[in-house]
């Protein structure tokens, strides 16, 4: 019903707290990390779903928040966030099923933060100016907080493997002397002149080399009689099928008399029947 402006009626309803609803709109495509935090427009409180972030934890009026795709999780309790490595935040909801962590900037700004959205990051500063969080922009649109030891940091650090591992493995686990000589004769376009120190070792080649210890031969039976112990073992699936068009060998040994029996089968299934069968003869 519209009602004139000079006879404008204010209408007031009650809501019960429990029915309450904390929106939000977090909109991350990838599987979000549990100690990863976003910047949410659409979040009107900060949350998280490890406790263990938390301390003084107190209890909620309100009983869930909306996510976006208006599924509902439960609010356990509200707390703040005070641990190192983590954003100082106040009044955070320790929400049941949240997949990532939320910084709302609603939030913020009611706390007399100012956030600052520019195209490649986020800056949240206080009354006098000062940065006090930073946050960058994800490749799925979305602003990922930077803690504080990452934006303190003047350092680039760079991780660089070792060239002659790298060019061993290149070449196909290639052994020293025949690298040597291709840098001698330049045998490859592009390769540098390489440090190589004699006796190191290539970890996974010393483990292709390595080879089994035989095991010693018994010097008597630890059988007395035939068919006091048999040794049994099925084979396949072979490649290519037999005449008969049998894939699979299954095999018998005595252990007392060595002898041997071998059966050709078409399907691993028929292992079974087969042993019956020899057991029958028997």
């Amino acid at each position: 019903m519209n009602y004139p402006i000079s006879n404008h009626v204010t209408r007031k309803f009650w809501i019960a707290k429990n029915t309450r609803t904390a929106h939000i709109a977090h909109t991350s495509f990838r599987a979000s990390s549990r100690e990863d935090w976003y910047f949410d427009n659409g979040c009107s409180r900060h949350m998280t779903s490890v406790k263990n972030n938390l301390e003084d934890i107190r209890s909620y009026s309100t009983s869930f928040v909306t996510f976006g795709d208006r599924a509902k999780g439960e609010i356990l309790r509200i707390s703040k966030l005070t641990r190192t490595g983590l954003p100082k935040l106040d009044d955070v909801l320790l929400v049941k099923g949240l997949t990532a962590n939320l910084i709302s900037i609603s939030q913020l700004c009611d706390q007399g933060f100012k956030v600052n959205l520019t195209k490649l990051k986020c800056l949240v500063t206080n009354e006098q100016n000062e940065v006090i969080m930073k946050g960058t922009r994800s490749k799925d649109n979305c602003y990922l907080w930077l803690p504080k030891v990452i934006v303190e940091s003047s350092t680039c650090l760079m991780s660089k493997d070792d060239e002659v591992k790298l060019w061993h493995q290149k070449l196909g686990h290639l052994n020293l002397r025949g690298m040597k000589r291709i840098m001698a004769e330049e045998a490859i376009r592009g390769i540098p002149k390489l440090q190589m120190e004699e006796g190191k070792i290539c970890g996974e080649c010393q483990i292709g080399k390595q080879t089994t210890m035989s095991h010693p031969q018994l010097e008597h039976h630890t059988t007395t009689k035939v068919l006091d112990l048999i040794h049994m073992d099925l084979m396949g699936l072979m490649q290519v099928e037999s005449l008969g068009g049998k894939t699979y060998t299954f095999v018998v040994v005595d252990d007392h008399s060595r002898f041997t029996w071998i059966n050709f089968i078409k399907e691993k299934s028929d292992t079974f029947e087969e042993f019956k069968d020899i057991c029958q003869r028997l």
